[in-house]
């Protein structure tokens, strides 16, 4: 038999609707400020070493720190003979060795050689292994050289790269800091080098016994977790320099804070400038995960199913008399 008609049963589409939930990246902030101080007095927040032993309280949570300070630099530190101006023979290498952090007071000086009221910031530098000795006229052995900032300067070799290592106890963002000096800023983009490294990679090489080197440790850094930043070149009104670190940065356990390094930036070329800073504070997040409010989604019912389904089996019927 011919089939003469189509069979036609209307479809019923009734709306219904669905929750979906999503979930946004929000950061409790706290300020850990590594060196703080009243005239000249300076109060000191860190423990050097590898052992976190100190906290900052991050919304009622307290995340231990261990802070430490790495460079780049030759295996001994040179010396210098005033009497016959003569170097002794240092060597130097591109292995990262630990160095000595130092906290030292910054300010505006009188002609007398004082600190005035009210111009003092306070903030760590280091001490690497490009400090000299040399014998003055007087045949005593002083210091010299290495600026005690935390720096890319070149000073007695080639340029090396001086950095502040962070270890939290859990993972955290860092989103600016602040610094009691920044010398020799060109006004460029790139002042600070901030680099989240994976944890179990960057601790063996920071705690093992075998020579590395920035590049070893830059193979370390966490996708989404490096950065390069701005310092500004004019003071607060507290008497220090400001960097945002703007850039949405992943959470990590480890952190390196230091002067621009070229080793972790692939896009750098020709020369840069000598940048050096004195480290005052850090802004430490722990990130919070929110349910955000659900979206209401409309999708056809189940009944607009049924009845597309009992339709076709109806006109399959049809067909066959």
């Amino acid at each position: 038999m011919k089939l003469k008609q189509f069979l036609s049963i209307p479809l019923l589409f009734l709306p219904f609707s669905t929750s979906i939930y999503a979930s946004d990246r929000a950061l409790d902030e706290a300020i850990y400020t590594l060196v703080d101080g009243v005239g000249s007095t300076r109060t000191t927040n860190i423990f050097s070493g590898t052992d976190a032993s100190q906290g900052i309280m991050i919304d009622g949570i307290n995340v231990k720190v261990s802070v430490s300070a790495w460079s780049d630099t030759g295996s001994k530190a040179l010396t210098y003979d005033f009497n016959t101006n003569t170097w002794d023979e240092g060597t130097e290498d591109e292995s990262v060795k630990e160095a000595t952090l130092v906290d030292y007071t910054n300010c505006s000086i009188n002609s007398y050689g004082n600190c005035i009221s009210g111009t003092r910031a306070y903030g760590y530098g280091m001490t690497n292994q490009d400090q000299v000795w040399y014998n003055n006229s007087n045949g005593n052995y002083v210091p010299w050289g290495d600026s005690h900032s935390v720096d890319n300067f070149n000073d007695h070799g080639s340029r090396d790269f001086d950095m502040i290592l962070l270890s939290f106890d859990q993972e955290v963002v860092l989103t600016g800091g602040t610094f009691s000096a920044n010398y020799h800023d060109g006004g460029e983009e790139n002042d600070v080098t901030v680099a989240g490294l994976d944890y179990n990679s960057a601790n063996a090489l920071f705690t093992g016994t075998s020579d590395f080197t920035w590049s070893d440790v830059s193979d370390t850094v966490i996708t989404g977790a490096l950065g390069h930043f701005d310092i500004s070149e004019t003071k607060n009104s507290e008497n220090y320099y400001e960097s945002s670190f703007t850039k949405n940065l992943t959470a990590a356990k480890y952190w390196l804070v230091g002067a621009y390094n070229t080793v972790f930036d692939q896009s750098a070329s020709g020369s840069i400038n000598n940048v050096g800073f004195k480290l005052s504070s850090l802004t430490v997040g722990l990130e919070n995960e929110t349910t955000l409010p659900p979206t209401e989604v409309s999708e056809p019912g189940a009944l607009a199913l049924m009845s597309l389904g009992l339709g076709l089996v109806l006109y399959r019927r049809k067909r066959r008399v």
